[in-house]
């Protein structure tokens, strides 16, 4: 295993796909700080707190980790890495456990970059924090437990496709579809249960609006299907990151098992039909 994660360790230093990663996370932290300080000069009155675009790019990471796995995993197959892997005696669970892990390390590094940025260039300009660094650091330790279950489940893709570009643009339609249903669910959840309906009368000649009495919102979520949303909005990654993104989890303790599920059920998967996967 050590030899394996120092090869893949230096894979990882030389990976171009990383360091662009990298760059654009940063550049996109950076980029949500100036346009926040540049809101409080254009508005007066206006001091937003800086924590607030703390974890904004918590939503980028299911597309970047998809393009990064999908890529840096799929060179092993197309280079001959892993044939020569398993030639050198190595087994195919470790084989698979070490690219597990150094394509977690890299997905991590790459959510910590945005972090980075946003303390480096929104802290000292917008400034105003009002959370508890407490409370930014347990945020701080759930999200790197979901881009865990996140590379799990790009790590288990990328290892059952063979052909690198295929595995590619099957992790970036993944991780799109992700993110919409996140939104969907998302939307959904946010529904209000009644609604106040504009009546417009005529008034001579002209028309005013009257309130009318409140009336039950039909897209409102109930009984069981609400419960099978808010399961849903707990348990995907990607709904996981939504709830990071505006501080509000549902559970700092539920969130993290529901990510540690999806890594052991990934991982177990992922290994058992790669021991079968014909590598010629």
């Amino acid at each position: 295993m050590r030899n394996l994660l120092s090869a893949n360790f230096m894979r990882l230093r030389k990976n171009i796909v990383f360091w662009l990663g990298i760059v654009f996370m940063f550049g996109m932290g950076a980029a949500a700080s100036l346009t926040r300080y540049q809101e409080m000069q254009d508005i007066s009155d206006y001091f937003p707190h800086c924590e607030e675009i703390l974890f904004s790019g918590s939503l980028f990471m299911a597309i970047v980790t998809a393009a990064f796995v999908g890529l840096f995993l799929g060179t092993e197959y197309s280079d001959g890495t892993i044939r020569n892997k398993l030639a050198a005696g190595h087994s195919r669970t470790v084989v698979y456990l070490a690219n597990l892990i150094v394509s977690y390390l890299a997905a991590a590094l790459l959510h910590l970059a945005f972090l980075l940025a946003v303390v480096a260039v929104g802290f000292p300009l917008v400034g105003n924090l009002g959370t508890p660094v407490q409370d930014l650091l347990v945020l701080v330790g759930v999200s790197l437990v979901t881009v865990l279950a996140l590379s799990a489940l790009f790590v288990m893709l990328s290892m059952l496709v063979t052909k690198k570009a295929v595995a590619c643009v099957i992790a970036l339609l993944l991780g799109f579809v992700m993110l919409s249903a996140a939104m969907t669910i998302n939307s959904r959840l946010n529904e209000p249960e009644f609604y106040r309906p504009n009546i417009t009368a005529e008034v001579g000649s002209g028309a005013r609006d009257q309130d009318a009495e409140q009336v039950p919102n039909p897209r409102y979520l109930r009984g069981t299907e609400r419960e099978v949303y808010l399961f849903l909005h707990d348990f995907l990654p990607i709904n996981q990151m939504f709830q990071i993104s505006k501080q509000n989890l549902t559970s700092p303790v539920r969130l993290p098992l529901y990510s540690l599920v999806i890594l052991a059920g990934c991982t177990v998967c992922g290994c058992a039909v790669f021991q079968r996967k014909d590598l010629k």
